[in-house]
């Protein structure tokens, strides 16, 4: 034999030996590769009514990558506290995000769900507005190039900053404040979604099981003013007869709570609306730990009228003291959502979400704080959070 034909010879074996091999690694490589994907990018290409009333519920869903963004806007439930100062069944507004990206496999009918949210705020206090002993700097109102020399804004500044009148009402003042209800709430959803086959009407269920890591922070603040002018203060030896002081005492209550959940998420096409419903039930254990420390601002001055001038500032604040504590976690999250299709790839929605805490929520801190100011609250308290939502919707 030929050196031509063997070479011929054994260039044809290896191509039917790599042939054999690529069929049998075909067997057990993936149905889709998530990363390989060509999108066409033309997710504003109009799309018609006949497009959609052709289309199949199960050609309808979201399939390969999908992402959502919402906005909230939902009212949350005041903290117990040990007093009566405490409303419970009062609500107020906060203002938030979601965010939600998954991949749906479009043959098997499985895939993963990773969902953000946070609402920042409800920040309730009752204020009060109380002037300080000298109400205003008079140096901080003259203009630029007076004859004293003294230089006020906007092209010089009183030295420190903090003995100017503050901005915009051209008065030395306080804000007392008291904390009704200031929380913020953070959540990381990681779930695994089945879809099943769509129903005689069309509708499509998704069961699914996932984890739940939530964080929510507890803000409770209660301030005292006093002054040697309303006699709240004593003279003093080393203060004199002019001083006044801010007592602020604080607390910083931390829940994490760590939470396996089920649920399912019902979705219903009709014409260019899409209707969806989302529950899920939770259940897990909250990493409880409160931070309370006290605050107390001293100013002292040369008199008690405008223009008395500021002799010197201290500011003490105590060692933090830390309270560490757990509890049993239960509540559910409720979504319900209409969308409109916008174009080939985008829909705007809206719709409402209920989240309930029904255990294991510590609010307020510990039940005495640093003085008689600060009431705190019990470990095992509920929070629920409820309002509207509006947002985006793209599928590739």
């Amino acid at each position: 034999m030929s050196v031509r034909k063997l070479t011929a010879s054994l260039l044809t074996s290896l191509a039917m030996l790599g042939a054999i091999a690529i069929g049998n690694a075909q067997e057990h490589v993936p149905p889709a590769d998530p990363f390989a994907f060509e999108p066409d990018f033309q997710w504003f290409r109009p799309v018609t009514d006949m497009d959609l009333a052709d289309m199949k519920p199960k050609k309808r869903a979201n399939t390969g990558w999908f992402a959502t963004y919402d906005r909230l806007a939902l009212y949350a439930s005041r903290p117990e506290l040990d007093d009566l100062t405490s409303a419970e069944t009062k609500l107020d507004l906060g203002w938030g995000n979601r965010y939600e990206i998954g991949y749906m496999l479009p043959d098997v009918e499985h895939g993963w769900m990773f969902t953000y949210t946070n609402l920042h705020g409800p920040s309730a206090y009752d204020t009060v507005i109380r002037e300080r002993l000298n109400r205003t700097n008079e140096g901080d109102l003259l203009p630029y190039g007076s004859k004293d020399g003294v230089v006020g804004p906007p092209f010089g500044a009183i030295v420190p900053a903090g003995d100017g009148n503050v901005l915009q009402y051209n008065v030395r003042q306080y804000w007392v404040q008291d904390a009704l209800n200031v929380l913020e709430y953070d959540s990381f959803e990681l779930n695994k979604h089945w879809r099943m086959e769509p129903y005689h009407y069309g509708g499509i269920l998704e069961p699914f099981v996932g984890f739940r890591w939530s964080r929510l922070n507890d803000y409770n603040v209660r301030q005292d003013y006093r002054t040697t002018l309303d006699g709240s203060l004593l003279s003093d030896l080393i203060l004199g007869d002019d001083y006044e002081r801010l007592l602020t005492d604080s607390t910083i209550t931390e829940n994490d709570v760590l939470a396996g959940q089920v649920g399912f998420r019902y979705i219903k096409f009709r014409d260019r609306f899409t209707f969806s419903a989302d529950f899920r039930a939770f259940t897990g254990g909250s990493l409880q730990c409160a931070k309370t420390q006290q605050t107390v601002d001293t100013t002292v001055y040369d008199g008690n009228g405008i223009g008395s001038e500021v002799s010197f500032e201290l500011v003490d604040k105590t060692t933090p003291v830390y309270t560490r504590n757990e509890e049993f976690v239960i509540g559910f999250d409720i979504r319900g959502e209409m969308a409109y299709q916008l174009t080939k790839s985008i829909k705007l929605r809206g719709g409402f979400q209920v989240i309930d805490f029904a255990t294991g929520i510590w609010r307020g801190g510990p039940p005495q704080g640093p003085s008689n100011l600060l009431i705190g609250g019990d470990s095992d308290q509920d929070v629920v959070m409820v309002g509207g939502t509006f947002g985006i919707e793209l599928n590739r």
